[in-house]
């Protein structure tokens, strides 16, 4: 009967580290504005809504980014920009976001 109790308690404790570890690849942290790959993130936003808006958006600022990691799958990134638009020069903020799928690779043994 102990050994039965001891088996439940390791059973159910697993699920509930796996539960929190399931919970821990769902967080959002804050990035620095200056890192490279938020820098890069945010000019590829601008470009792709430049082309498909058929608008001359500037990139002032990142004003924020936080990321998401999602699982094995990927990561999803949430920035806020500030951009002028080259025609008429006004300037506004711009919520993106921008999810990053991973390459999974499969090789025979």
């Amino acid at each position: 009967m102990a050994t039965m109790r001891s088996s439940c308690l390791i059973i159910i404790s697993l699920l509930v580290l796996g539960s929190l570890s399931a919970f821990a690849w769902t967080f959002i942290k804050p990035m620095d504005v200056n890192d490279p790959r938020v820098i890069e993130i945010a000019n590829f936003a601008i470009t792709e809504l430049n082309h498909k808006s058929n608008t001359n958006l500037k990139l002032v600022k990142i004003e924020s980014c936080v990321t998401q990691v999602l699982g094995v799958v990927g990561y999803n990134y949430q920035l806020v920009l500030l951009a002028s638009n080259g025609t008429t020069g006004e300037t506004n903020k711009y919520w993106v976001g921008l999810g990053i799928q991973l390459a999974i690779r499969a090789s025979k043994l």
